[in-house]
């Protein structure tokens, strides 16, 4: 039985699917959001939301490139500005991954916008 159950694993061991994906926290203006990215390999692919103060997040999980990509716009008048991008590397047998707890902050309004996402790993 223990050499059935070895084969078994050898044959089908490299078939064992992992869902990534990566969660992103938000906290602005004392509301909690959360974002869920899941991988992607067309660049012109982002996941959207908008948060109370006028601001929005744009993130991108490009698995093939093995980067994450954050963006954070604040909307005066009407349009989106970009006050900050950040990109990551995305380490494929790390998981999970955390990229950190980030802060930015809109001096037009002087809000501030805390956010912190980590790669998920699910079997």
């Amino acid at each position: 039985m223990k050499k059935l159950w070895l084969l078994l694993l050898i044959v089908f061991g490299d078939t064992i699917a992992y869902a990534d994906q990566i969660e992103c926290v938000f906290d602005v203006n004392d509301i909690r959001k959360t974002l869920t990215l899941y991988p992607s390999e067309d660049i012109y692919t982002s996941s959207k939301i908008d948060l109370p103060g006028g601001f929005r997040f744009a993130g991108q999980y490009l698995s093939e490139l093995k980067t994450f990509k954050a963006y954070v716009y604040h909307t005066p008048k009407e349009r989106y500005v970009l006050l900050a991008l950040q990109s990551f590397s995305i380490a494929k047998a790390s998981c999970p991954q955390d990229f950190g707890q980030h802060r930015v902050y809109d001096s037009e309004d002087e809000r501030e916008l805390y956010f912190h996402c980590r790669k998920k790993c699910t079997q």
